[in-house]
């Protein structure tokens, strides 16, 4: 044991493992025969410690190796970010294909204004132009998913152009954003706005491929180079290349009208042409280009059968007024003749042939004047420019012409509505020998003002009596003979039995009478006189005379009396119902409030459990006190609408989520009676400007109603649709229907016609509803049928009450 401690001390102290203190360990193991076993145990712990001392060794060494690796990266790792610090650029990386990047370093120094840090760099939406973002997400996405590099410009919402350069770094895509200058700015601001110019180009492309007209292009050559869909559809070609290739043409070169075209509006003329077995006419639209022709076409067919159309029309006025007796003709604003009738030719004798030829008005008025066939005139230069005046005037001028041969014409001269005048002219000789009927027409006359019960009476410009009838005579005890006629007005008022009301109304008439012509005035008054209620009027004649007569009604003034006396009890009445259902409804609230809130303690329990019995009743109580405050509530509310007191608070209201909150609120009665609701909204509404919780009630009321009158297992309507700049709100049943004689009572209050078991109510609803509709400015409407049902509309303006477009202040009840 003594040899092998020393042999173990000796190879702790040595480095090597071949030798233990300069001799083999064979030998050494030999040296002690009698501690073999030790021996052997002592050196094969020594090997295993050797052979630990080398793993030491060469772990050692690796560690150096690594310490001085990692010493060599973060040199040259930091040598990098001084080359990627020292210069003005952004490196954003993504890790494969993922979304969001994992990494941005760098800095632009200042010299461009963008997000240096994620995710803010990579927000490129939030920095970039809407195209430049497109198309860097194009590149992205292509580098992401195969590795494709790209070198693109791009541009800032500030108007900074960068360079944006992506590439792939093994299993990451590395995008580079750097600012430029000089030469480089230049190309890239080049190639930015051409591929910018490419994008417009293609929109433009693809705005005239979809366009609804025919459009193409030809070269010099005149040979089509490019058509759109439009074109090549209207020639039934297969495609744009067939078109192409078969030179095929729209219409052919000789077949333009150029009478048709139109240099301001660029229209090269009218061509007609066979599309689809059907003649269509196009105008023709060019527009030179370097060296080709763009052009498009027009389909004007409704436009030429509507042109036709009118032109048949005038045609057909003009053969009108040639078989008129009455002369017409119609200059243009340029004073020249443009139309006359068969009747004007044959009143002035003239030429036929000459007036084709379009004589101005003044031409045809000197001629007329030299064959001696207008009024004379003291001045006839003055006259003249007096009536050609007419084309500077707006207004009808009449006048009288009294020609030398005797006839008597009535001429009107009026503004023609495309510019000029027309000139009518009425020979009205005949009427001269009507004037031999006059006494037979004053007899008739006489006669009849002889059977009228009111009186009646013409004056002079003296004031004295020249006709009168015999009511007159009656009313006022007019002597007989000669001597009435010789009556004055002023001895009207001296009458005896005259009351001062009567009097001073026969003043007032004798002042009009008697008058200065400039003064007088239609007069019209009542007075009572002799029992009787008396209607004067005294109406001063263009000869001179006038016309005074006296009406008896005493009996319309009886029954407007009792009319206003009856209109002002109902009002009356009407006020102290207002004020009284007020004052109920205000003072019923207080103890159905309490009793409301006993049921609703005795419903919690709180007092006590309650036995199904009287849950019963509790829950009784408790619906009853909601439908009587329910009432209450309805005729606040109406009696705030009768005192104008109603105020709506006016906002955009989503009309559909309304109607669905609606329904909603309905389920409950809807399946108590197994009914369904249908809501119908068209795809043009949308919102409109209202009381949002008064809408509400007026649909809440309307499908009340409609569940009510309806029988078990039907179905009610709710639907809004868009009338111009109204939005009707409407509710359909199909109920038992309304009797056409109740129709008209059905939105009073208090009107209700429950059905036998069924719904019952105060006959509120539709009151409330008209009310809050006509508030809003609205107006509602009931159709109904018996057994088919009825359908309430509600019809409401879709910018809010007039009032308050025009105050700005939400609107009351007036």
């Amino acid at each position: 044991m003594g040899s092998g401690n020393q042999m173990l001390s000796s190879v702790l102290n040595f480095e090597g493992l071949t030798l233990l203190q300069g001799q083999p360990l064979a030998a050494a193991l030999l040296a002690d025969a009698g501690g073999v076993a030790a021996t052997a145990i002592v050196g094969l712990l020594t090997i295993g410690l050797g052979l630990a001392v080398l793993n030491v060794r060469r772990t050692r060494k690796k560690l150096d190796d690594v310490t001085r690796r990692k010493g060599e990266l973060e040199y040259q790792l930091n040598e990098i970010e001084q080359a990627l610090y020292s210069q003005s650029q952004l490196l954003i990386v993504w890790r494969g294909n993922v979304a969001l990047p994992v990494r941005a370093a760098g800095s632009m120094n200042g010299a461009v204004d963008i997000p240096e840090q994620l995710p803010e760099a990579a927000d490129f939406a939030a920095w970039l132009e809407p195209d430049s973002v497109t198309g860097l997400v194009v590149h992205l996405t292509a580098l992401k998913s195969s590795g494709k590099p790209f070198n693109i410009g791009v541009k800032t919402k500030k108007g900074e152009l960068l360079e944006a350069d992506g590439r792939p770094a093994g299993a990451h895509a590395t995008l580079q954003l750097r600012p430029l200058a000089g030469d480089r700015r230049q190309m890239t601001e080049l190639a930015y706005d051409a591929s910018k110019l490419s994008k417009q180009v293609e929109r433009l492309s693809a705005i005239m491929d979809s366009a609804p007209f025919p459009a193409w292009i030809r070269d010099g050559k005149e040979q089509l180079v490019w058509a759109n869909r439009a074109y090549v559809t209207a020639l039934e070609m297969p495609d744009l290349k067939s078109t192409l290739t078969d030179a095929a043409r729209l219409y052919r070169k000789e077949d333009l009208d150029a009478g048709k075209a139109d240099v301001k509006a660029g229209i090269a003329g009218r061509a007609r042409t066979v599309l689809k077995g059907k003649v269509r006419v196009f105008n023709i639209v060019e527009q030179p280009l370097d060296d080709a022709m763009a052009g498009f076409a027009i389909d004007i067919t409704s436009q030429e059968e509507i042109e036709k159309e009118l032109e048949r029309h005038i045609k057909a006025h003009a053969s009108t007024l040639d078989k008129l007796d009455t002369a017409v003709a119609i200059f243009g604003p340029d004073q020249r003749l443009r139309f006359f009738n068969e009747a004007y030719a044959k009143l002035w004798k003239l030429d036929v042939e000459w007036l084709k030829t379009q004589p101005s008005d003044s031409e045809i008025l000197d001629n007329l004047r030299n064959a001696r066939m207008l009024p004379e005139q003291a001045n006839y230069r003055e006259w003249k420019s007096h009536h050609l005046a007419s084309y500077t005037t707006l207004d009808v001028r009449e006048a009288r012409w009294y020609l030398p041969d005797g006839r008597s014409l009535h001429v009107v001269c009026e503004q023609h509505p495309f510019g000029g005048v027309t000139y009518l002219y009425e020979n009205q000789t005949k009427e001269l020998q009507l004037e031999s009927r006059y006494n037979e027409l004053t007899d008739v006359q006489q006669e009849t003002l002889d059977n009228l019960n009111v009186a009646v009476a013409l004056t002079g410009s003296d004031g004295r009596l020249r006709l009168f009838n015999p009511a007159f005579a009656r009313m006022w005890r007019m002597p007989e003979g000669e001597q009435a006629l010789q009556i004055h007005v002023d001895k009207m008022s001296a009458i005896k039995g005259l009351g001062e009301d009567a009097r001073a109304a026969w003043q007032d008439i004798r002042y009009t009478l008697t008058g200065l012509e400039t003064e007088r005035r239609k007069l019209e008054g009542q007075f009572r006189h002799d029992g009787l209620d008396l209607k004067y009027l005294a109406l001063p004649l263009a000869d001179g005379n006038a016309l005074l007569t006296f009406a008896d009604v005493s009996d319309a003034v009886r029954a407007e009396r009792a009319l206003l006396d009856r209109a002002e009890a109902l009002e009356a009445a009407d006020k102290l119902k207002g004020a009284f259902l007020a004052h109920v409804s205000y003072e019923v609230r207080t103890p159905l409030t309490s009793i409301s809130g006993f049921a609703e303690a005795l419903d919690l329990g709180i007092l006590g459990d309650l036995t199904v019995k009287q849950r019963d009743y509790v829950l009784n109580i408790r619906k009853s006190s909601d439908d009587l405050a329910g009432i209450i509530d309805a005729i606040i509310d109406l009696s705030a609408v009768d005192a104008g007191a109603m105020e709506l608070n006016l906002e955009p209201v989503d009309i559909a989520g309304v109607l669905e909150e609606a329904g909603l609120k309905m389920l409950p009665a809807l399946e108590r009676r197994d009914m369904s609701l249908k809501i119908e909204v068209a795809d043009d509404v949308t919102t409109m400007q209202a009381d949002r919780g008064r809408v509400m009630q007026i649909v809440g009321h309307l499908l009340s109603n409609a569940i009510g009158f309806s029988e078990a297992k039907k179905e009610v309507h709710l639907g809004a649709r868009r009338m111009g700049d109204k939005i009707q709100i409407w509710v359909a049943d199909q109920g038992r229907g309304i009797d056409p004689e109740f129709q008209g009572k059905a939105f009073e209050r208090f009107q209700s016609k429950p059905m036998p078991g069924g719904h019952r109510g105060p006959g509120l609803g539709l009151a409330i509803v008209k009310g809050f509709t006509e508030l809003h400015g609205g107006v509602v409407s009931l159709s109904s049928q018996p057994k088919k049902g009825t359908t309430v509309a509600c019809t409401f303006p879709l910018r809010g009450p007039a009032q308050h477009a025009a105050t700005g202040h939400p609107p009351t009840a007036a």
